[in-house]
């Protein structure tokens, strides 16, 4: 799919739902994700590491898919703020741990 195909999947989406949760991963470029926050996007990936484990052992082992946005969350935070917009963090409740 190019971007301009998901762009306009993204409008089509926000257009029959307004409530529809849209993602955006770290497989996107940086230039895409900065460019389709506006669209209603309603979360984005940051740090995200794709190798089984890659949170704790092994940095080496494979990965599931290549990564084209590597910027950190405090760089994805700063981009979200540029553009007016307020970084949410929610990390999984203690409750569901």
């Amino acid at each position: 799919m190019s971007d301009t195909e998901l762009v306009q999947l993204i409008c089509a989406y926000r257009l029959f739902n307004e409530e529809l949760e849209l993602s955006i991963s770290t497989r996107e470029s940086e230039n895409f994700r900065n460019n389709v926050l506006k669209l209603g996007i309603t979360s984005i990936s940051a740090g995200s590491k794709t190798n089984p484990g890659g949170y704790v052992v092994d940095p080496q082992s494979l990965e599931q898919f290549e990564i084209s946005d590597e910027r950190s969350p405090e760089e994805i935070a700063t981009m979200i703020r540029a553009q007016g917009y307020e970084p949410v963090w929610k990390d999984w409740d203690n409750c569901l741990m």
